[in-house]
């Protein structure tokens, strides 16, 4: 699959890594970070329209007036009503809440103006810029809890996310990162104590690996979560409940949580191929109390024997690390680019 170019904005293009761009301080970097059109189901929502003038893209409708398109040279971005669905260029990103449609003319939610497409178009507008030195990989589960198994493979999540751990440990160190992990054998470790240990050695990201298991075998392909911004549902359910309410410290980190994981999972889906599960939201305990950008990947289906299969494979391991550590370089760049310095 080739590499797709991004160019957000009319302005400038700003190659990371021959595939990333963002436009400069012109254009849609001014589009204020609270920008509301209308009020629908309570809450604020900015017309898709207005979104494509701001960051100078072209708009168009569809003349069932169900979906939407904003594009420019090498970026779309494609929207369906009632779907809380996202395709940048065809990479699948869930929103917090689905497009609105009201009058023939459809609507973003503010929210996601502001935690979804800022972070990926414009993050230079984001105040604390972060660095990226100290990476923590945080392979999931351990001891007493297994995770997932599959029985008819001898495969147990616990087991197979640390191996995994200790290929991403070396492919990252590689590209000069610093790398700890938040267990080097089969021992229990409290999600607490995760994020903990985390914040207590400075880590300037936190990635926490795992695999998936669910009663349909049909179903596979891979899936990456961030924590789910204040006042927006999870991508599991569409309401939002009170737990919604409640901030959390890896909140302050939300717009580089999502520009990570959308770099990683991009990375993911081009190396790896297969289903693409998008990039997801959840509130995951190991994610919560972080005091730096988290992420949480789902590498793949136990429960899809294909798919188990390969996992069981240190060959298919390795490429995941690869892809991972692709994506985590990409999110680097991106860094590096809008502070103006090496960070």
């Amino acid at each position: 699959m080739a590499r797709p170019h991004f160019q957000w904005g009319s302005i400038l293009l700003l190659c990371l890594g021959l595939e990333m761009g963002l436009v400069s301080s012109g254009s849609g970097a001014g589009f204020p970070l609270t920008q509301t059109d209308a009020i629908l189901y309570n809450r604020p929502y900015t017309e898709l329209k207005t979104v494509a003038g701001k960051m100078g893209m072209r708009y168009q409708q569809s003349r069932d007036m169900k979906t939407g398109t904003l594009s420019s040279r090498w970026t779309s971005l494609k929207f369906s009503q009632n779907s809380r669905v996202m395709l940048l260029n065809n990479f699948k990103i869930y929103l917090g809440f689905a497009v609105a449609g009201s009058k023939g003319r459809l609507y973003l939610s503010s929210q996601d103006m502001n935690n979804i497409i800022r972070p990926l178009l414009t993050p230079q507008v984001f105040s604390h810029k972060p660095v990226l030195k100290k990476i923590v990989i945080d392979p999931g589960h351990g001891g007493r809890d297994p995770g997932c198994s599959n029985d008819s493979l001898g495969m147990l999540e616990k087991d197979l996310v640390l191996a995994w751990a200790k290929q991403l440990k070396d492919a990252l160190q590689k590209r000069g990162y610093q790398v700890l992990l938040t267990r080097h054998s089969d021992r229990y470790v409290e999600n607490t104590n995760r994020f903990k240990y985390a914040n207590d050695v400075n880590a300037d990201l936190f990635l926490s690996l795992h695999f998936n298991s669910v009663q349909r075998p049909s179903v596979h392909g891979i899936e990456t979560y961030v924590y789910t911004p204040l006042g927006q549902p999870s991508s599991s359910r569409s309401k939002v409940e009170e737990i919604d309410l409640k901030p959390r410290p890896a909140n302050q980190y939300d717009p580089w949580s999502t520009l990570a994981g959308f770099n990683i999972q991009r990375h993911l889906i081009q190396s790896i191929g297969g289903v693409d599960r998008g990039l997801k939201r959840a509130r995951f305990s190991m994610l919560s109390g972080l005091n730096c950008p988290g992420v949480l990947l789902e590498g793949g289906f136990f429960s899809n024997r294909t798919e188990a299969k390969k996992i069981k494979s240190a060959w298919h391991r390795k490429k995941l690390a690869e892809a991972v550590a692709l994506g985590v370089d990409a999110y680097h760049d991106t860094l590096k680019k809008i502070s103006g310095k090496d960070a």
